[in-house]
């Protein structure tokens, strides 16, 4: 149950990066929207360019993350752990 939520967390986190990287302007606009929705007239508001270009960067990095974290919750699945029985006794000691 935890892989499947961290495989869907993962997945978020790259669909915010890949959002991020292609269309910064509008995510900023909808966060802004959504953060200052008290305010008025907060649509009126434009982000700079140096905010946008850190967005875009800011962006790749969760997309790079998100991708990465992806696979390697599929590699989890590949490897055979050993089983440990936790309540077995311990094995005598060969002098």
């Amino acid at each position: 149950m935890l892989g499947i939520l961290r495989r869907v967390g993962y997945g978020w986190i790259a669909l915010q990066g890949l959002l991020a990287a292609l269309l910064p302007k509008q995510l900023v606009r909808l966060s802004t929207r959504l953060s200052l929705c008290g305010f008025e007239n907060p649509g009126e508001l434009e982000p700079k360019a140096w905010y946008l270009d850190a967005v875009r960067a800011a962006g790749v990095g969760l997309l790079a993350a998100g991708i990465t974290g992806l696979l390697l919750e599929r590699g989890e699945d590949d490897t055979d752990e050993p089983a440990v029985d936790i309540d077995a006794p311990p094995e005598p000691e060969e002098a």
